[in-house]
């Protein structure tokens, strides 16, 4: 009798042992050896000390040195203050696509994509996005000799081309807001003066954008282009970075840089050396609290 109680005693801890192996992870059923668990991206990222950053090109956003491969711009200037602040070494991977910088997120081709990227629902569908420092009106731009459209409305007819890149931002508010409009798309490898070539060229009739690719475009080309309705902006995007969509401790650390940058002036700076510190929406500033003499003990 004990030697049927002592077996069965046996039984239950190995019963016992081996649910709790299941439910831990360890090993699954049918398994011949143990399964290790998926590194995070924030435990690479301490691992290594490293962050690979995948980039897509707009300027003043981000845009790249043709002599010296040096990445310039608002946003590369985040992450390399960023990457000073939490003691990781920024590297610069490659440069995505408009319609793959998702997937390259997602699958964890790159840490994060860094360039600042308008938030749409085709992006955070998929993968999540650093919290917001500044936003961007969106505009329609035509040629400067335009006059053929009144308001906005006039631009919703078959008789009109819109130029648009695969997979960029503004394409849904496009399709929203001038469902009738031809849409000629460029090239997801295609950046913002593209567009604007074929504003020039005549192989569009208006394109979608903000203000600060313009800008820039005038300043060295002027009296080319315009805003059509300078009072009626077709859209607001927050410019954010795109995030590992399942690592909120990666998501939290980028986001807690962020706004120490924003909270000791350096975004700031970095706007007033691109000259952008008036070119986008900001959040509010904290109200400074008064500080008073402590009442006197009576």
């Amino acid at each position: 009798m004990q030697k049927i109680l002592s077996a069965l005693l046996i039984s239950a801890v190995a019963a016992i042992l081996v649910v709790g192996l299941l439910k831990s992870g360890a090993v699954t059923v049918g398994s011949r050896a143990p399964v290790a668990a998926k590194e995070s991206t924030y435990d690479r990222v301490m691992r290594t000390g490293t962050i690979h950053c995948g980039y897509s090109v707009w300027k003043p956003l981000m845009w790249v040195d043709p002599n010296s491969n040096k990445k310039i711009g608002i946003f590369p200037d985040l992450i390399e203050a960023i990457g000073k602040r939490l003691g990781l070494k920024i590297i610069w991977q490659e440069e995505l696509g408009w319609g793959t910088v998702v997937e390259s997120v997602k699958s964890g081709r790159v840490d994060m994509a860094c360039a600042g990227y308008w938030l749409q629902p085709n992006r955070f569908k998929y993968v999540a996005s650093s919290t917001p420092l500044f936003y961007a009106p969106i505009y329609v731009w035509g040629r400067e000799s335009e006059t053929r459209f009144k308001n906005l409305q006039d631009l919703n007819s078959d008789q009109v081309t819109v130029g648009d890149t695969d997979g960029g931002a503004t394409l849904e508010i496009v399709k929203q807001r001038f469902p009738k409009a031809k849409i000629l798309s460029l090239s997801e490898l295609s950046t913002n003066v593209d567009l604007i070539e074929s504003l020039i060229t005549k192989k569009v009739d208006f394109v979608t954008d903000d203000a600060t690719t313009f800008q820039d475009y005038a300043e060295k080309y002027p009296n080319k282009v315009k805003n059509l309705f300078p009072d009626q902006p077709v859209g607001l995007f927050p410019a954010v970075m795109l995030l590992p969509p399942d690592d909120p401790h990666f998501k939290q650390m980028i986001d807690d840089a962020m706004r120490s940058l924003e909270y000791d002036g350096t975004l700031d700076a970095i706007l007033s050396a691109y000259h952008m510190e008036n070119g986008f929406l900001r959040n509010p500033k904290p109200v400074k609290a008064s500080i008073q003499n402590p009442p006197s003990n009576p």
